[in-house]
């Protein structure tokens, strides 16, 4: 009892600011676990087909958000926070105006030529209009919990995530089960739970603002977010455009098969994305001090640790897919290695952006972005055609590592020109541990069927991990350090 006294007393005396970050890191985690868990229940209720319907409908969804919103529920929202400060209010009814203008334009031109881009899709005009209403909606949820997380009023949206959370699945396996179009019953729910929470929001937001457009918040949004539209273009290419390639070159079952072995992979992400998240603060504090040296070491003992995470996941992977779906997936496990192993690339170039970005040098981020993009979409096209839908993992494996390159070389020549130093980074040991990783995991994918050997490769790993825990431990103490000083 005294020990769980002296752990609240400690946690009552955390900065708000560090305790919003703390239970936002952990909402998402949560969040992002429950998808992952329940995976297996839906995989198994429904066919490939089916399964391949709701794949297609969020990967769909991601295009018609950016063109309705135009990202506005995004950075530039946050900047608007600061900006008007004065009228917060005014700014997200303004924001949630300009959205729902937007969106109700995209509807009027779906309506006019919706058996074309029906037929695009390859999904009904009942499930496009849901999807409309949706997007007319949904706008304020973000909208909403932005402003939340901005003022550090955390609870109600830790709440509001997990309890949406939970209805999606429980009201989604409902659906499912009860339904004989198992794939539309499952976006249906979806839609459903994002309207029960949208609507309501979206009459708040506006009430609270006192006005329904202003002018002026209007064009600054658009001003700052236009030019970046191709830069979220090219990001969704990267991250999502593949399983629509397979729809449509391959089959909807495919594409099923490749959306349940992706999310696999992408479970990767949850560590890529908290160590990142935790380790900014350092970083800029590092460069802001020109310690380039310990920023450097530290750095790569950290690409070590994620290198380290995809290739069990790589050792993991014939398991997760026995976990995550029932047999008629297994012929997919090979696309897991590829997508853990482009988390580690996709880490490294967030990490070299961030230099870019402390010193000002991000103009070239737009054109690097795009130019991934292209390139993900010719070598999908080539490598789908020749090689089947497995190729689209392994052509984003490679624009990542393209993207690291990239990123790289911009960031060398920029914060050379920025201080007339050397590089922050040192390449070779870069490469070498890049090389060493992307091998690694290509060679278990050689092992599948022979788990002694890939048991024995996960043990040695641990073992390693266990010999340097003192070294794991500090950089542990980096996140917990950043998460005491975020006020």
């Amino acid at each position: 009892m005294t020990k769980f006294k002296a752990l609240l007393k400690k946690y009552n005396d955390i900065p708000v600011a560090a305790k919003a970050t703390l239970w936002f890191m952990l909402c998402t985690i949560i969040q992002k676990g429950i998808s992952l868990i329940t995976t297996p229940i839906f995989t198994r209720i429904m066919t490939i087909t089916q399964y391949g319907q709701f794949t297609i409908y969020n990967s769909w969804l991601q295009i018609f958000t950016i063109l309705t919103t135009l990202r506005l529920n995004w950075a530039v929202f946050n900047k608007g926070m600061s900006k008007y400060k004065d009228d917060r209010d005014g700014y997200t009814s303004t924001m949630q105006s300009l959205t729902f203008i937007i969106t109700a334009v995209w509807f009027v031109i779906y309506l006019s030529f919706h058996r074309a881009i029906d037929s695009l899709v390859e999904l009904p005009m009942i499930i496009m209009v849901a999807i409309f209403a949706e997007l007319f909606f949904t706008p304020a949820i973000d909208f909403w919990t932005l402003r939340k997380r901005y003022e550090y009023y955390y609870i109600s949206v830790v709440v509001r995530t997990l309890l949406m959370s939970f209805l999606n699945v429980g009201i989604g396996v409902a659906a499912v089960l009860l339904s004989e179009e198992k794939g539309y019953a499952r976006i249906l729910s979806c839609v459903f739970v994002n309207l029960l929470f949208g609507i309501p929001l979206f009459i708040t937001n506006r009430s609270k603002g006192k006005t329904w457009f202003k002018p002026e918040y209007a064009r600054f949004a658009l001003a700052f977010n236009l030019p970046l539209l191709l830069h979220y273009f090219s990001q969704y290419i990267l991250d999502q455009f593949d399983k629509i390639m397979v729809q449509k070159m391959i089959s909807i079952e495919a594409a099923g098969l490749y959306g349940v072995a992706y999310s696999a992979g992408l479970m990767m992400k949850i560590v890529t994305q908290s160590i990142n998240n935790a380790i900014v603060p350092w970083q800029y504090e590092k460069l802001e001090k020109r310690q380039h040296k310990e920023l450097d070491d530290v750095c790569f003992k950290i690409y070590i640790l994620v290198a380290g995470c995809a290739l069990v996941f790589c050792a993991f992977a014939p398991e997760l897919m026995r976990i995550l779906a029932d047999r008629k997936y297994y012929e997919a496990v090979n696309v897991i290695p590829p997508v853990a192993l482009g988390m580690v690339f996709s880490f490294m170039y967030t990490t070299f952006a961030n230099v870019e970005f402390f010193y000002d040098q991000n103009k070239f981020t737009m054109y690097i972005s795009m130019a991934g993009a292209a390139l993900n979409i010719i070598l999908n096209y080539f490598g789908i055609k020749i090689f089947g839908y497995v190729a689209a993992a392994y052509t984003t494996l490679f624009c990542y590592i393209v993207f690291a390159l990239c990123h790289y070389i911009y960031m060398t020549k920029s914060t050379i020109k920025a201080l007339n130093i050397e590089n922050v980074y040192n390449g070779k040991r870069l490469l070498a541990l890049s090389l060493i990783t992307v091998l690694l995991g290509i060679i278990l994918i050689f092992f599948y069927d022979k788990i002694v050997v890939r048991y024995c490769f996960i043990v040695v790993l641990l073992l390693v991990a266990f010999i340097n825990r003192k070294k794991i431990q500090s950089i542990l103490e980096i996140k917990a350090s950043n998460k005491h000083s975020t006020d």
